[in-house]
């Protein structure tokens, strides 16, 4: 990607990352580049700063409000998940540049350093030794004797875990590590897993260049949640950055971020908490008549 060609005259880029790391020597693990190399990035970063204006999401609220223009080429960097990569790889750069970024963490993944059902299984397909494995809507076993297997069958697991509300995704991961006979491996200090520690979110918090914000307490899609379950996903995340970090945010971002994984319910839900901005995964940029609660932004994965 070449990341300057995103930036326009007088709409607003969002570029959504995940991670930084220093080396990406996977077979399996990290192949939708949630993760890229420092390298990567800090080139993306200086490119950015020479050619558009760094905002803010606190920024981005204001002109939202007031309807003010945005800046030539005005772009927010933006991280999700809450990984320890973003404070000692990425910080370092973007304060460097003097870009500002906003950080939605998942609370239940700083609490115990746990990782995503995603990231589990990843983790299994990088090392399981097995040529197949079951999935509850194929018929037939499916072959993961390659990596470009194991690839292909994550994404047909990543289709169906995002679109149906009933899947008990803990027993999905379960049942997959079992039939690739190996221990179900939930935390991980692997460079890939690594989340922050509440010492750093904290720290984070503190800085004025980066805004704080929740993206739940256990990562789970919004959209498929009881009223009651999502209370405690949004009440617990707020709760813990609070307490732990001091953190009293009014900035809030979607598990997933696609249009079926949240909705008008979760939004007023996010305001009756105090949240004022909310973006998504939806692929995109802004103009000055977007809602809040629906901005676009753009995954980097190159």
């Amino acid at each position: 990607m070449k990341i300057v060609e995103k930036l326009s005259q007088d709409r607003l880029a969002i570029f959504l990352f995940h991670g930084v790391v220093l080396k990406d020597d996977y077979r399996v693990r990290n192949y939708t580049r949630k993760h890229l190399p420092r390298e990567v990035f800090f080139r993306h970063m200086k490119e950015l700063k020479a050619h558009g204006t760094p905002m803010s999401m606190d920024q981005v609220v204001d002109h939202l409000r007031t309807r003010r223009p945005f800046g030539k080429g005005s772009f927010v960097v933006t991280f999700d998940d809450g990984f320890e990569n973003n404070y000692s790889i990425a910080r370092p750069i973007l304060k460097e540049l003097k870009i500002p970024a906003a950080v939605y963490v998942t609370t239940g993944f700083i609490e115990d350093n746990s990782m995503s059902w995603i990231d589990r299984l990843e983790y299994c397909f990088e090392v399981a030794r097995i040529s197949s494995v079951r999935l509850p809507w194929v018929q037939d076993a499916v072959s993961v004797a390659t990596p470009a297997e194991r690839r292909a069958a994550l994404d047909s697991i990543r289709f169906h875990v995002k679109r149906d509300a009933a899947m008990d995704v803990d027993a999905l991961v379960s049942d997959i590590f079992r039939q690739s006979r190996m221990d179900e491996v939930k935390e991980s200090r692997d460079p890939l897993d690594l989340k922050m520690s509440w010492g750093q979110v904290a720290e984070l918090g503190r800085d004025p260049d980066f805004i704080v914000g929740g993206h739940t307490h256990r990562h789970r899609i919004m959209s498929h949640l009881s009223a009651e379950e999502l209370a405690g996903e949004v009440d617990t995340s707020l709760g813990l950055l609070q307490r732990k970090a001091g953190i009293s945010s009014r900035h809030y971002s979607y598990p997933e971020g696609l249009r079926h994984c949240y909705g008008e319910e979760v939004i007023a839900f996010l305001k009756g908490r105090g949240i004022v901005c909310c973006p998504t995964a939806e692929d995109g940029d802004n103009g000055l008549e977007e809602d809040l609660f629906h901005l676009k932004r753009i995954f980097v994965t190159s």
